[in-house]
């Protein structure tokens, strides 16, 4: 993607969720590991910063699923945010809760 020129970036929510789960590594070798790599991506990738206005859109984009019975959870935050910052779409390994997210908004999912 990078060697296209696209523009890559991440939020600040999934930078939470990397380094909760690299803090949660219990052998702290292999944690450190995964900070050392986290660092090294995200100084590539431009920052998305979370408004009230992405928690409110998030909250729509949720409850819409949630009343079709798919919980999509806090992949909606991902979803609007992106939608706020102009992307076209996401990258993820959790292609079911993003396929449900790119039917109501448009935003492409490429899986990795």
């Amino acid at each position: 993607m990078e060697g296209r020129g696209d523009v890559l970036a991440t939020t600040v929510f999934n930078i939470w969720e990397a380094l909760l789960g690299a803090h949660s590594v219990r052998n702290p070798d292999h944690g450190q590991k995964l900070l050392d790599l986290y660092a090294k991506v995200l100084a590539r990738l431009v920052l998305l910063p979370m408004t009230l206005d992405d928690a409110s859109k998030a909250a729509e984009l949720g409850g819409k699923l949630r009343r079709r019975g798919r919980d999509v959870v806090a992949d909606a935050l991902t979803a609007a945010i992106a939608l706020r910052a102009g992307c076209d779409g996401i990258v993820t390994r959790n292609v079911s809760h993003f396929s449900d997210l790119a039917a109501l908004t448009g935003l492409t999912v490429v899986k990795y």
